[in-house]
């Protein structure tokens, strides 16, 4: 029988009266990602900065579902923290003076008290992303929200290819600095293909994803679209758990972490119905 290990909560300079979970949208063009980084303008950093600001100075620790890369954006990013006793500030409070407080590229969406001792990362039971191919005229606007296409892809042959990457696997083919993982077998419950006007969006859903990996999934994809690489090498590529093998990164400007999901049923019912810099 398999004996799940209690958890304890993270230290903190005061006595924690309850954890507040956050759901983040971001801009991440204007930051280096998620994670605080020396030298670096992170989102973690911001949101910590300006969340010690309201509890008297007192330094608050955000607990993140996953990093995100500099460059990628976020609609439903979630993170928690323990709040102190004082000053006690309603969730609904919060969520306005955040918004207030708060750069115009980050905005919170939500704010609600969870058990103590949940986990926005530990507790997550899936994620959604989305990435964005803008097929027609290149604006200043689309640039840093999709990827243009230089030429004609061939969108069918794309979803084709996109399904040989659904189910579970050893992804290391689609992974940066591989050494650091320790494993790297994921599920991957679909990728889903969505148009809106010049937009294509393939979304991906699944149980986690590792260092890069949308991003090396939609450069496979991409090549295929080109023609630079078949349908069938996409197979290949995945089996040989080489990354030296497959095709280059997607860039990070079109890439939407769409929702941190906390129960099956919404993870499943999730379904793109817009392109993301429209929700």
């Amino acid at each position: 029988m398999r004996i799940e290990k209690k958890r304890t909560l993270e230290p903190t300079h005061y006595v924690p009266l309850e954890r507040l979970r956050l759901e983040i949208s971001y801009d991440g063009g204007c930051y280096s990602g998620w994670q605080i980084q020396p030298h670096c303008n992170t989102v973690q950093q911001v949101m910590q900065d300006t969340l010690s600001r309201l509890y008297a100075g007192l330094p608050i620790h955000l607990l993140g579902a996953s990093r995100t890369d500099a460059g990628v954006h976020a609609l439903g990013f979630s993170a928690s923290f323990l709040t102190p006793e004082r000053p006690c500030i309603p969730p609904e409070k919060l969520q306005q003076i955040l918004n207030r407080l708060l750069p115009e590229s980050i905005r919170i969406r939500k704010v609600e008290v969870v058990n103590l001792y949940f986990h926005a990362r530990y507790d997550a039971v899936g994620k959604a992303y989305t990435y964005v191919f803008n097929r027609g005229t290149e604006t200043p606007f689309s640039n840093r929200y999709s990827w243009k296409c230089r030429y004609e892809l061939d969108f069918d042959k794309m979803s084709e290819a996109a399904q040989i990457l659904v189910g579970t696997h050893d992804y290391s083919s689609f992974v940066v600095e591989r050494r650091n993982v320790e494993d790297p077998v994921r599920t991957i419950y679909s990728i889903e293909r969505s148009d809106f006007a010049n937009y294509v969006c393939f979304t991906f859903k699944g149980n986690g994803f590792l260092y890069k990996m949308i991003r090396c999934l939609t450069g496979a994809i991409e090549a295929v679209g080109y023609g630079r690489i078949q349908v069938a090498d996409v197979a290949e590529i995945l089996a040989a758990k080489n990354r030296d093998l497959a095709p280059e990164t997607a860039p990070a400007h079109g890439l939407f972490l769409m929702k941190t999901f906390f129960n099956q049923t919404d993870l499943q019912k999730f379904k793109l119905e817009k392109v993301p810099f429209y929700y």
